[in-house]
């Protein structure tokens, strides 16, 4: 018994792993700017773009734009890959999120996945990495599977709260393991990317 007793207790320690997958819409809290200290190789070439919408906000404040956005408007290119900038382990994945046309304000649930639309989160160890508006049903990705330097995450797309397809990137913090079974999280704090080389 004293043995089924420790096994009954351990198995509901360990987290639940999936991947979420909902048309539901949700509010996630706006992550809050810092100046993280981290030094990594990043893999730079984590899409295709023709255009970028900086990264915005002061320390300790609440970010004005959370990541940098890597916008493709060539439209004689129909699949944009997205690619994971490290190695790290999927952490949250969101599914579920239409895409009303590529090139054009999404107007289908704005905020499903707090406005992130489809997106991955990505466990680096002392950090994390969010790859958002994903095109839908295009996540090559799930919860739980360790991703080396460079490997296709998903397609660029323009779900959420997305005008035009991009893809949204953040570099973030989070003392919290991520859910991967619930809504969309939020990081606790998010550091601009550019401070890397992106």
């Amino acid at each position: 018994m004293f043995r089924y007793l420790l096994f009954t207790i351990s198995f509901l320690t360990i987290p639940e792993e999936c991947d979420y997958s909902s048309k539901e819409q949700e509010v996630a809290p706006i992550q809050t700017t810092s100046t993280a200290l981290i030094k990594e190789d990043f893999f730079l070439n984590v899409t295709q773009y023709t255009d970028r919408l900086e990264f915005e906000g002061i320390d300790n404040s609440p970010a004005i734009h959370e990541g940098i956005d890597f916008i493709n408007e060539n439209r004689r290119i129909d699949d944009v890959p997205v690619y994971s900038v490290l190695a790290g382990k999927v952490v949250y994945v969101r599914k579920g999120c239409p895409e009303e046309h590529p090139f054009t304000r999404n107007n289908l649930l704005r905020e499903c996945g707090s406005g992130w639309g489809n997106h991955v989160v990505i466990d680096h160890g002392q950090f994390f990495t969010r790859y958002a508006h994903l095109r839908p049903n295009t996540i090559s990705v799930s919860t739980g599977e360790q991703l080396t330097k460079g490997n296709k995450i998903a397609l660029m797309g323009n779900s959420g709260r997305s005008n035009k397809r991009h893809l949204h990137f953040e570099v973030g913090l989070k003392d919290i393991p991520f859910n991967s079974c619930d809504v969309a999280q939020s990081f606790d704090s998010v550091t601009d990317p550019k401070i890397f080389g992106f």
